[in-house]
């Protein structure tokens, strides 16, 4: 009966350990932590229902190859047209790449730099520039030694804008109207006035022996503000001609400053005409002075060289720079 009891107590106690286990001490998280026995379901990101393709490889950077810049050298009697014609560039363009101003003070020994062609097919075409309404008169072509041909003539802005670097081109044809010389030149002052004539000449170095057709036309010409520095109140008078020789004719006369300030970069060009009105020479006459003050006068000798023909008018024209 003592071990029945014994027994009762052993399994009483042995039921209690059972149902109350001790608990493991657990470190309480922090606020606001996630638990680490925490299950996160991820929402997976769709694929493309199209078929991937191979990543096209950048291209390699090729270098940019910078061309190398002409440069000319100016040469005695070389004039800025010359040039851009030698080289198929616009005068516009070596002036821009050149920073000049005024072509007629380029100065022989000087470097040019000669811009390169454009190339570039996505840039888009350049407009042509519509011609001024200039009309060419008094052409005359004269041979002259050694071997070479003249063309010379006057161009006449009727329009009411002052007109610069204009351009005259002569080309000379055969029967059938197939080209063989083309040539082109400014004219002999840098301004042509509204309703003036100003000429022109054209030289062919290499003319062919004969042709039967010509053309002769303005291809070019700037319009120029009235602001400009230009200067045109130059005046001609008291002129005289004479024939000296056979080939030669003199005019001499006086060119007054009629205007309020004074003039550098004077132009004086003489141009003697046949019966019929057509060009028979002209001429650069030199100065004696450099700077015309206002209201000064100093004379001018021009001599002209007449190949053919006998001389019935002449004119003297002058324009130049405001002194600054």
């Amino acid at each position: 009966m003592q071990q029945l009891i014994l027994w009762f107590i052993v399994a009483g106690l042995m039921a209690a350990c059972g149902s109350r286990p001790t608990p493991t001490p657990t470190a309480s998280p922090p606020a606001g932590a996630v638990s680490l026995t925490k299950t996160i379901t991820r929402t997976p990101t769709p694929r493309a229902t199209s078929t991937p393709r191979p990543a096209t490889p950048m291209a390699s950077p090729t270098a940019t190859v910078t061309p190398t810049p002409v440069i000319y050298v100016i040469q005695s009697g070389d004039t800025l047209l010359d040039i851009a014609i030698r080289f198929e560039r616009s005068t516009e363009a070596i002036q821009e790449a050149n920073g000049i101003v005024d072509p007629r003070f380029l100065q022989i020994g000087q470097e040019l730099i000669i811009p390169p062609p454009k190339e570039d097919p996505t840039d888009p075409p350049t407009p042509t520039p519509t011609p001024p309404p200039l009309v060419v008169e008094a052409v005359n072509f004269q041979e002259a030694p050694p071997g070479v041909l003249w063309c010379l003539g006057r161009v006449n802005n009727p329009g009411s804008k002052l007109l610069a670097e204009v351009v005259i081109e002569a080309a000379l044809y055969d029967e059938a109207g197939g080209l063989l010389a083309r040539e082109a030149a400014f004219t002999q002052l840098d301004v042509i006035q509204p309703g003036q004539a100003v000429p022109f000449a054209i030289l062919f170095n290499t003319p062919p022996g004969s042709f039967a057709q010509y053309q002769v036309a303005a291809v070019s010409g700037i319009p120029v503000s009235t602001q400009a520095r230009y200067y045109y109140d130059l005046e001609a008078f008291d002129l005289h001609g004479s024939q000296t020789d056979v080939a030669t004719y003199r005019l001499t006369g006086q060119l007054r400053n009629r205007g309020p300030v004074d003039a550098e970069a004077i132009r004086l060009v003489a141009v003697v005409y046949d019966e019929d009105g057509r060009v028979l020479a002209q001429r650069q006459a030199e100065l004696a002075v450099e700077l015309l003050k206002a209201g000064a006068i100093t004379p001018f000798v021009a001599d002209l060289i007449l190949p053919h023909g006998v001389v019935n008018h002449y004119e003297v024209l002058a324009q130049g720079l405001k002194v600054q």
